[in-house]
């Protein structure tokens, strides 16, 4: 079993408004920067969340939970995580293309 924080995710609110908030309360580690910030342009899907959603974990662990279920969905999504820079990029593009 995970071990770590509990993250809930409301149905009716959105993957990025729930992933701005989480970063926003999530004290990054590394220390280059307080909070972690999320990159997410507009051009990129969001999804409305239909039901809750839970993870448990760490904010990375999370992050790989949460896009792990996007990745197969119509317009995939996928997130790259800057540990030394405090960053999370989403995108509609693997990485390397």
């Amino acid at each position: 079993m995970i071990q770590g924080k509990t993250w809930t995710a409301p149905a009716g609110t959105t993957l990025r408004e729930m992933l701005m908030k989480w970063a926003q309360d999530t004290r990054c580690e590394s220390g280059a920067s307080p909070h972690w910030t999320v990159i997410w342009p507009v051009a990129v899907t969001d999804y409305r969340l239909d039901a809750p959603l839970t993870f448990r974990g760490s904010f990375e662990t999370m992050l790989g939970q949460m896009f792990d279920l996007y990745r197969t969905a119509q317009k995939p999504l996928y997130a790259e995580a800057s540990r030394m820079q405090c960053v999370v990029s989403v995108t509609d593009t693997p990485a390397g293309r």
